[in-house]
């Protein structure tokens, strides 16, 4: 088995199609076809099932995709090590992120990098989680900066950089602020404004609310990013959401402040992501070393979530 091997099967399993994967290879299908024979003999496994329009993934096929793209990266990551240290060049940082995290503190970090380091490239991403930890365990960013899930994936690690705690915001005129005392059952009934049902966010408070044997919520508005424009729409309405404790002052100086009522489900701890053995550029080093300084926990370079 060689690295062309492990192309070939990655390619037939984006394509489920062994023609259109061996167009896209630059092979003829008999080729191909032949390769992925010699594979399965190896394996001592079907990898694929046939079907009349192409070809799907067995469960070993699965198995062994997974290991195939984690050799895929590996290799590539060593080649970008070898070229840095041909060249002596930074390279190019990819960093993602959480919507949902310090984004003004995270920037002050990223000009920091920049002053220091005049020839790094920065490249930057804003997805919602589950899109981040695809596009991480893809390769296509080195680290992500976001609420750390639980459990960890396997193939990735992670420094815990602050804690956040959920807030439910409402507008200063809204009418549960006339109440002397709030539990679950008084926010779940009200109307709401929240991510789409896919992201972590909405999935546990949703569960928190199930667990209290309550109606589903009603959801008026979905938004995948809720930034300061998005949050006016709270403004002079019934709407409620969910904010972090660090968007707290900008979203007083609109009108909107926290309920007084906490949901202890709703905590979480953000931190700096990476592939376990991914290739760690000094360029990736030093933006974990300043991340560090800036959210400042005490302790954090010990913190490694693994």
């Amino acid at each position: 088995m060689n690295l062309n091997d492990i192309d070939y099967l990655v390619a037939v399993a984006e394509h489920r199609h062994v023609g259109r994967a061996a167009e896209a290879l630059g092979l003829t299908q008999s080729a191909l076809t032949r390769a992925l024979a010699r594979l399965e003999a190896l394996a001592g496994l079907p990898l694929f099932e046939r079907h009349p329009k192409g070809v799907m993934p067995t469960e070993a096929g699965l198995a062994f995709l997974r290991r195939a793209r984690r050799i895929q990266l590996e290799y590539d990551d060593t080649l970008s090590e070898l070229h840095q240290m041909k060249t002596g060049e930074l390279g190019i940082l990819r960093i993602g992120y959480s919507p949902s995290v310090d984004v003004e503190r995270l920037m002050q970090v990223v000009r920091r990098l920049l002053m220091e380091r005049p020839a790094a490239r920065i490249h930057l991403s804003e997805r919602l989680m589950h899109y981040l930890m695809a596009d991480l365990d893809a390769g296509e960013v080195d680290a992500v900066v976001a609420p750390l899930p639980h459990p960890m994936p396997d193939p990735l690690e992670a420094l815990r950089l602050s804690d956040d705690e959920l807030q439910v915001m409402a507008d200063t005129a809204h009418p549960l602020r006339r109440r002397k005392s709030l539990d679950i059952a008084a926010i779940a009934a009200e109307p709401w404004l929240l991510p789409p049902p896919d992201t972590r966010l909405r999935r546990e408070l949703e569960r928190l609310v199930q667990q209290s044997g309550l109606p589903p919520l009603t959801v008026r508005i979905e938004a995948a990013a809720t930034n300061l424009n998005t949050m006016r729409l709270l403004c002079g309405t019934p709407l409620l959401t969910l904010s972090s404790s660090w968007s707290l002052p900008p979203l007083a100086a609109i009108g909107l402040k926290p309920l007084p009522i906490a949901l202890p489900a709703l905590r979480r701890k953000i931190g700096w992501i990476t592939r376990r053995h991914g290739h760690r550029s000094p360029l990736l080093e030093r933006m974990q070393q300043l991340l560090v300084e800036e959210f400042g926990l005490r302790g954090a370079a010990k913190r490694r979530v693994v």
